[in-house]
């Protein structure tokens, strides 16, 4: 819609220097003008889109009641407020009736110059973002330097008869959309892309790659997950991550705290859900950074602990015995056992006499041991 308006205001500017008499000339100047109006108003309402902001509802009935008094002026007295006569074949403008210019018409350009920098100011230092501050900045910018230089050299100077001005106002407010789409281009469409990285890179790593949205919904895998997902990766696309795996080791709270940036990176031992048993993967997630620092993904990257599966099959181990084991290993007592499995420290208990009989060992220093034989260590070593 902005450039649209500034479409119609640059038409307009055309149309007046078509115009054979200064009669008409001032008609199509009164229009100019409202078109103008409009073309702010929409470049404030962009703004506070943009800036996810509200105004005050004492804010928009003085807008409403300004617009509607400077529509009015422009409606039935605009040709009265210019005088413009031809220099060099263009026409050109002079103020008249300086109390409305500058008492009315200016502030009131101001004054919706001001909100707009003022909402971007507000934004660019709550913006999580570095490329959201980035874009508030640069529109900042670009205001000051559209408003300003426009001010200057279509009010200032013809009011002190230094330079007559012929309607160079399309020309400033093109400053202002090009600093508009400037932000847009450089801060947000060519930022770092989680897909276009899994398209050329995930190919041609053989582990387990899943890259996960803020939300914890799969963005994309890899082949090498292909022995998780029984060769329908591609259908997980979309899935809560959290769906997909057993995590009674504190996993959501973990990726919570990488998405916070408490930390950015932690290793553990994740089992995916798949008939007619779960994969145990050695796992390290991590977060992922586009080209302007701001959180874009989580990377999960999985290697299927075959040794756990030798060992499990080898000594006949069940999935719950291999829980224990792992929690065991992990420096857990039986009591911290017992409550993170939301069983009583007695089962615990029988479950570690069962494999110490299946192991042929007789403590947990022989587990530790007989475990690291196959590869099975603790989470906090992987």
């Amino acid at each position: 819609m902005n450039s649209m308006l500034l479409n119609a205001v640059i038409l307009f500017t055309i149309l007046i220097q078509l115009q054979e008499t200064a009669s008409n000339a001032k008609l199509f100047q009164s229009i100019y003008n409202i078109v103008l109006i409009l073309f702010l108003l929409e470049s404030l309402y962009f703004n506070l889109e943009f800036t996810r902001q509200k105004l005050q509802r004492f804010v928009v009935v003085s807008i409403i009641l300004f617009s509607g008094i400077i529509f009015a002026v422009f409606m039935l007295r605009g040709p009265e407020m210019l005088e413009v006569s031809r220099v060099k074949g263009l026409w050109v403008y002079e103020l008249v009736g300086t109390r409305f210019w500058f008492l009315l018409y200016s502030p009131y350009l101001t004054c919706i110059a001001l909100l707009m920098l003022y909402y971007l100011y507000m934004f660019s230092r709550s913006a999580s973002l570095q490329k959201e501050k980035k874009q508030a900045k640069t529109v900042m910018i670009a205001i000051l330097l559209s408003y300003g230089g426009g001010f200057c050299f279509l009010m200032i100077l013809p009011v002190l008869n230094i330079y007559k001005a012929p309607l160079l106002t399309p020309y400033f407010f093109a400053v202002y959309l090009y600093g508009v789409f400037f932000a847009m281009i450089k801060y947000k469409f060519l930022s770092f892309s989680i897909r276009d990285m899994a398209f050329d890179i995930l190919p041609f790593i053989h582990d387990s790659i899943i890259i996960l949205s803020p939300e914890k919904r799969i963005l994309e895998v890899n082949g090498g997950s292909d022995g998780i997902f029984n060769g329908r990766a591609g259908y997980f696309s979309g899935k809560n991550f959290l769906e997909l795996v057993e995590h009674d080791d504190g996993l959501p709270e973990l990726l919570d705290e990488l998405i916070s940036g408490r930390i950015d990176s932690f290793s553990a031992r994740i089992a995916y859900r798949k008939e007619p048993e779960n994969v145990i993967t050695d796992s390290y997630i991590s977060r992922v950074s586009d080209r302007f620092g701001d959180f874009a993904a989580i990377l999960v990257v999985s290697r299927e602990n075959k040794g756990i599966i030798q060992f499990r099959k080898y000594f006949k181990i069940t999935e719950r015995e291999m829980e224990i084991i792992f929690l065991i290993l992990s420096g857990l007592t039986n009591k911290s056992v017992s409550a993170r499995l939301e069983i009583t420290e007695r089962t615990v208990e029988t479950h570690l006499t069962n494999i110490y009989g299946k192991l042929g060992i007789g403590n947990k220093i022989e587990l530790a041991k007989i475990s690291g034989d196959f590869s099975i260590r603790p989470l906090k070593e992987l």
